[in-house]
Order: structure tokens, then C-alpha cells, then sequence
């Protein structure tokens, strides 16, 4: 059982915050110095998945596959605009804008994108990745995108928990909140949910980070939406958590149904209620 408290927020970084966007650094320059290979390998954890465009053990699917005689010329290249970190210092995520290089001969145009990577504090201290999911975008190497530390809750009221139930809770929420989806519509259920401070990735879109953008998507873009959770996990502190599953959208004014999964992380709000500050969507190719 672990002792937590409940209490007020404010922006600031911290030494284990500090940590955390470090690691994601030494990810991305070992991924630029060495080749996504060798970076995944190096930075994933054991358990940890990307979308392929199905859940895969990241690490596991690398080293089924022979390493190439000589590095592909491409180069892939990020770096942190945002980062949390649970209390307890062993959760937390990041993410920001990527760039993917063409370095052949043919040098095909740049591809652009968002990251968003959930890391876990291993036993020995490492940060590794347990869970990757980016979406494409439009160009955005014209914006210049300033580091910022998420909003901290500071806790002032104690109560005991049980990281088991919790995470089995979460996955709870995640259902409730399809139930409220589908009986107060999308929108509603959305805004209800949402922290005050949340993000909203697409594919194909720059995040979404202001209430009047996120509202217009909601309401004009999605005609249905469904979704079943798959797994989920929680800090030691409890403050922060994150669930992923698989979902079905149909979108507004088309035939078009899309199928994919979905990687949210919650955040526990001032009351100790949890909240949702990210939401991204990883679509399944029609093909596959």
C-alpha cells in the first residue's frame, strides 16, 4: 500500500522531470549518431510497444529482423516541446515535433510529425519507452516551438492506495467515458473528461491544444466513435496513468470508417479526479 496526497498545481520543472526530457534527448541524438535501430533498441523497454500499425513489442520486432549491412540513409530526428512526470518520479511522457530525412540519392521530400512517448523508470533508474505513437503532419519546421513543463498537482490530503485496483479503475474510466460518449454524444463526453490543460493528436494535423480548435474537430469531423481499452498502467503516486486500446471512427459526412488504436494519458486534477490530458489516435492503413 502507498500513502499519496491530494492538493494545488503549478508550472515547474524539477530535477526528475530534468531526467525524463534528457532521456528523450539522448534518444533522438542517439537516433540521428546511430540510426533508429539501434536507437529503438537501446531506448525501449522490454515490454515496450509501438504500432505496426498493430500493438508490437518494439525491441522484440527489431531483433527477429537481421541488422542491415550498412545503415539506410535516412535520418529521424525530434525533439521535446512538452514533458509530465508523476510524482513519484517513475511515469511520465513527452512529446514534440519530428523530422524524417530522405539521405539517399533520390532525397525524397521530408516527412514531418509529432512523437509521443510514455517512458517508466526501470528498476536500476533507466528511463525506458513502454509505449510510442506518433502521428503525421503538415510542414512545421517554420514554428518555433519553446520547451515547456506540463502543470504539476501538488497534493495536501492523504489516503492509501493499491496500484492493482488502480489500474484496473482506469481501465474502468476508460469505458465510462464511452458510455457518456454514447449517451451525451461526443463533444459533451470529451469536454467532460478533458483536463484543463490537454492535447488532442491527429493524424494528418498539428496538435490541437485550445478548447475552440478541439471543439470544432469534435463536432464537425466525427460522425461515430468507439473504442475498447486494452491495457492500462499507473505511477506509484497515482497521479498519473495512461490506458490504450483499439477504436473504430466514422467520419462526418462519408461513408469512410477508419480503425486504429488510441493512447490517452490521465492525469489527476486538484480534487484527485482523473482527467485527460492527451489523446492521440494511431490509424490502421486500409490495406493492412
Amino acid at each position: 500500500m502507498i500513502l499519496l496526497s491530494v492538493g494545488f498545481s503549478q508550472r515547474k520543472s524539477s530535477k526528475q522531470l530534468d531526467s525524463l526530457v534528457a532521456a528523450e534527448k539522448a534518444f533522438a541524438a542517439t537516433s540521428v549518431e546511430k540510426g533508429v535501430r539501434e536507437s529503438f533498441l537501446t531506448f525501449f523497454a522490454d515490454d515496450g510497444i509501438n504500432f505496426q500499425p498493430h500493438p508490437t513489442k518494439t525491441r522484440e520486432s527489431f531483433l527477429k529482423r537481421p541488422a542491415p549491412a550498412t545503415r539506410p540513409p535516412v535520418e529521424l530526428n525530434w525533439r521535446p516541446v512538452y514533458a509530465d512526470i508523476s510524482r513519484a518520479g517513475d511515469l511520465g511522457y513527452t512529446t514534440g515535433p519530428f523530422t524524417f530525412k530522405d539521405l539517399s540519392p533520390e532525397k525524397r521530400p521530408n516527412r514531418y510529425g509529432f512523437y509521443f512517448s510514455i517512458w517508466k523508470k526501470q528498476s536500476n533508474g533507466e528511463w525506458k519507452v513502454v509505449v510510442d505513437c506518433g502521428i503525421g503532419t503538415p510542414d512545421h519546421s517554420a514554428q518555433k516551438l519553446e520547451f515547456q513543463p506540463a502543470l504539476q498537482i501538488k497534493w495536501n490530503a492523504t489516503r492509501r492506495i493499491n496500484l492493482e485496483s488502480e489500474r484496473a479503475s482506469l481501465i474502468d474510466l476508460d469505458r465510462k467515458f464511452l458510455k457518456t460518449s454514447q449517451s451525451r454524444g461526443i463533444v459533451d463526453s470529451y469536454f467532460r473528461y478533458l483536463a484543463g490543460e490537454a492535447r488532442l493528436h491527429r493524424d494528418e494535423s498539428l496538435p490541437m491544444t485550445e478548447r475552440p480548435v478541439m471543439r470544432s474537430y469534435l463536432s464537425s469531423k466525427i460522425s461515430t466513435l468507439s473504442w475498447a481499452p486494452i491495457k492500462s498502467d499507473v505511477a506509484r503516486s497515482d497521479d498519473l496513468g495512461y490506458t490504450y486500446g483499439s477504436y473504430e471512427l466514422k467520419y462526418a459526412g462519408t461513408n469512410k470508417l477508419e480503425k486504429g488504436y488510441y493512447v490517452r494519458v490521465w492525469k489527476r486534477d486538484g480534487r484527485g479526479n482523473w482527467k485527460l490530458v492527451l489523446d492521440t489516435f494511431s490509424p490502421i492503413p486500409a490495406e493492412s
